[in-house]
């Protein structure tokens, strides 16, 4: 029994610790200026790890070219560890390397000319060239001088494993959690609002790159460029308002113009009806029956009519 109490105990603390782990929402500060493990949650969820061979040896860095040939670029997702080479897609879709590919100033990082992938089988010749080795008595000339010798790759885990562990990737991307969460919520602070919320999280820990610093210094801008903004919203509001209120006046005052025109017509006056956006009938009024008038046409047949008087139009 007593055993078995130990072991329900276990579980209860593996179950519980994740479960305290997701109630806090800030990542743990940033020690000494450098990067400490975080028992907090951290926003991210991968982190970029660039590689850089030195000899037989692997060292982890957050900085890198990948245009150099000693230096290799991953994505380690915090959860489990897991890696992806970030190689990018080959020219223009395709699936086959070619043996010039290997200069990456000219064609970028590719998995052609990626260490951790190996020419599959059948392409021996072109890993030769690929690596830098160049035998005319494999290649023909034309092959040599070209570059075209076409090969696919592989990804060669164990190579990829063994620079993960030599260089200890994985933790080094998981230690780095909390530095890069802290320059990412920085660079994503913009407003004077995000700029506020970013000092009330970092201030009173350590500032290792002085950024609780900068943004106290960027706030003041901010908050007056966020003034400016507001104010001239507001004055386009109260432009718009007027031009609005402007023409309602307009539009009254022509609604009022046609119902006087309307209620005064009289036989002699001239007037026009729309029949189309593009087309109006003109005429003269010969008698008013309210609420109809005999119109005698210029360019209508019949040209005699009785219409509506609230179709009547006064002339341009």
């Amino acid at each position: 029994m007593r055993r078995l109490s130990c072991e329900v105990l276990l579980v209860g603390l593996l179950i519980g610790i994740p479960a305290l782990a997701q109630q806090s929402p800030l990542p743990e500060s940033i020690v000494d200026g450098s990067t400490a493990p975080s028992s907090r949650l951290i926003s991210i969820r991968a982190v970029t790890v660039y590689l850089h061979r030195a000899g037989e040896r692997w060292s982890a860095s957050l900085e890198g070219d990948d245009k150099d040939t000693a230096t290799e670029k991953v994505e380690v997702t915090l959860a489990d560890g897991s890696l992806r080479v970030l190689t990018q897609p080959l020219p223009k879709g395709s699936k086959l390397c070619l043996t010039k590919m290997k200069e990456r100033e000219q064609f970028g990082y590719l998995e052609c000319n990626s260490a951790f992938y190996s020419a599959n089988k059948g392409s021996s010749v072109a890993a030769t060239v690929l690596r830098g080795v160049l035998s005319l008595g494999i290649l023909t000339v034309s092959d040599a001088a070209s570059g075209n010798t076409g090969f696919t790759v592989s990804l060669d885990r164990q190579v990829l494993d063994t620079a993960v562990s030599e260089s200890k990737a994985i933790e080094f991307a998981r230690e780095s959690a909390p530095l890069i969460e802290y320059r990412k919520a920085f660079a994503n602070a913009i407003s004077a609002r995000q700029l506020s919320e970013f000092i009330a999280r970092y201030e009173g820990a350590p500032d290792p790159e002085s950024l609780v610093v900068k943004a106290k210094e960027k706030l003041p801008l901010a908050l007056e460029q966020e003034e400016a903004r507001a104010r001239q919203r507001s004055e386009a509001a109260a432009r718009q308002a007027e031009a609005q209120r402007q023409q309602e006046i307009l539009r009254q005052a022509e609604s009022e113009a046609l119902r006087q025109f309307q209620a005064k017509l009289k036989p002699g006056d001239r007037v026009k009806m729309m029949r189309t956006h593009y087309a109006a009938f003109h005429g003269l009024v010969i008698e008013v029956k309210p609420p109809l008038a005999y119109i005698q046409w210029e360019n209508v047949t019949p040209p005699m009519q009785w219409v509506r008087v609230e179709q009547l139009l006064p002339p341009p």
